[in-house]
């Protein structure tokens, strides 16, 4: 290769870097969030959440709020770490609705918000009660059913309400398990 070649080539690619950085970088603005707005599921806030009970296969979950954070009322013999019971509460109430599924006419049973649902009852710092019943997830498995308090409406929400609240009641401790008896053989 010659010298001139070099330079020339050179001067083809300054020229294209120019043409760059002073035309097709104007013309390729960043596209616009087109993303949808969505609502959120509840208008609450977790900070002013007092109380969070919970219902779910005939286990029941009471936790309140107190100065030094979440503690379980209800079962009194329950370790369940405060930081759970605050990350279902912030997951909860920051959940979006996703998907508007059905109204009036909804079948509950076709979207596990049957007797096998889990129920949450929310009681916020001022007294107001939010009931919120969460049933079975979507096909896809990406987020569950739910149905706000007493609207006929079931929406999709996120799927990680369904996660901590699983979570809250494998922390419980173990049904009772029957005496067996002693001249039975195990097994």
């Amino acid at each position: 290769m010659r010298w001139r070649q070099v330079i020339a080539l050179w001067a083809v690619f300054a020229a294209l870097g120019l043409e760059y950085a002073f035309v097709e970088r104007v013309r390729v603005a960043p596209a616009p969030d087109t993303r949808p707005v969505r609502r959120r599921f509840l208008a609450l806030d977790a900070a002013q959440l007092r109380e969070v009970r919970l219902w779910r296969g005939g286990r029941t979950i009471v936790s309140r709020r107190a100065a030094g954070g979440w503690s379980v009322v209800e079962p009194a013999a329950a370790t369940i770490p405060p930081d759970l019971i605050a990350a279902f509460a912030d997951a909860l109430t920051e959940a979006e609705e996703i998907a508007l599924v059905s109204g009036e006419n909804a079948d509950p049973r076709a979207f596990g918000l049957d007797d096998a649902a889990a129920r949450v009852e929310i009681v916020s710092e001022t007294g107001e009660s939010v009931v919120v019943i969460i049933g079975g997830t979507n096909p896809t498995g990406t987020a569950v059913y739910a149905r706000r308090g007493n609207t006929p409406d079931v929406v999709l929400i996120g799927r990680n309400v369904r996660y901590y609240e699983d979570l809250l009641f494998q922390a419980l401790p173990a049904a009772r398990v029957p005496a067996a008896d002693g001249e039975a053989p195990v097994g």
